[in-house]
């Protein structure tokens, strides 16, 4: 019995630091599906609206040009994004940074090494996914490891625990109790171009929701990366439409988006203050460290027998 319970725990533990990147995935497209940015704007504040809402636009008559809903712009960015994504990057490599809410626990933040490679799919179809996590940092959980290749070993992610708890390694389906345990998403929406698609999904679907506070601020840096940083605010936590109350997911919402390679790199939300005057309180935040595409991954990189793996 005592077996079972440390087995229980160990895989808890194992899991809790190796889904959080499909955070990345569902957290981030959430607030880009409330963005109105135009790309040559520079510190303004817009409102999401069915009309142009940029200061430079609002007298204007309207034209081809001008969007017929301030989601338009994001819309047509993101499939940009995607198409770019889709024909440029066969996989990656980056250095994760992480720090979650769980209940009202703010945890600390913690770091994964990632590998992350696609396989050809059918046209318009989302490429799989084969993905290896270590987690880094903190030094209490160094070593740490999860290994999921989507469609095989029956779908389970394989994962085990830092240190001398590493000797056992647990598979699990990654929609299980244990596997989201402390996790928002499944490992299954892991990846940028799954990101992506649901941005573009979930966008059409809010074109219908209010407004929302937009600011834009560009060559703004992050990591000595040129970035675009988008925040998104809801001053109210929901919207009436119909009669139902549909509610929005934060208050404040932060992107950064690579400008060069057109991709994001960072991603944190906010909760609504709890009372006025006070500041907004972390959710969630995502850091992409390091990206590096293109690096040459091989089936070796997601084979549990690599010695350098301890699976």
């Amino acid at each position: 019995m005592a077996e079972q319970r440390h087995r229980v725990w160990l895989a808890r533990l194992a899991i809790g630091s190796g889904i959080f990147l499909a955070l990345a995935t569902c957290a981030v497209w959430v607030i880009w599906n409330q963005m109105t940015g135009e790309e040559s704007l520079t510190e303004v504040a817009l409102t999401g609206e069915n009309k142009a809402t940029s200061p430079a636009l609002r007298d204007q008559p309207p034209s081809d040009d001008v969007a017929a809903h301030a989601l338009d712009p994001l819309l047509g960015l993101a499939r940009r994004a995607l198409a770019n994504h889709v024909q440029e990057h066969r996989d990656y490599t980056a250095d994760l940074v992480k720090q979650e809410r769980i209940g009202k626990t703010l945890y600390p933040p913690s770091t994964m090494a990632m590998k992350l490679r696609y396989s050809p799919s059918e046209s318009g179809e989302a490429r799989k996914v084969s993905v290896y996590l270590k987690t880094t940092a903190p030094k209490s959980q160094a070593g740490r490891e999860v290994l999921w290749i989507q469609d095989q070993n029956g779908n389970k992610l394989k994962a085990h625990e830092a240190g001398l708890f590493g000797l056992v390694s647990v598979d699990l389906l990654p929609q299980s109790r244990l596997a989201m345990a402390g996790n928002r998403y499944p490992i299954t929406e892991i990846g940028i171009e799954k990101l992506l698609r649901k941005l573009i999904e979930r966008g059409e679907l809010d074109k219908s929701l209010g407004p929302a506070e937009v600011r834009i601020r560009e060559n703004v840096d992050l990591d000595q990366i040129p970035c675009k940083l988008l925040e998104v605010i809801h001053q109210e936590p929901f919207v009436e439409i119909d009669g139902k109350k549909v509610g929005f997911e934060f208050y404040l919402a932060q992107i950064y988006m690579d400008e060069e390679r057109l991709v994001p790199i960072k991603y944190a939300s906010f909760t609504w203050p709890k009372a006025e005057g006070q500041e907004p309180e972390l959710l969630e935040s995502y850091t992409y460290e390091n990206l590096k595409f293109n690096v040459g991954i091989t089936d070796a990189d997601f084979d549990p027998e690599n010695p350098e793996y301890r699976f």
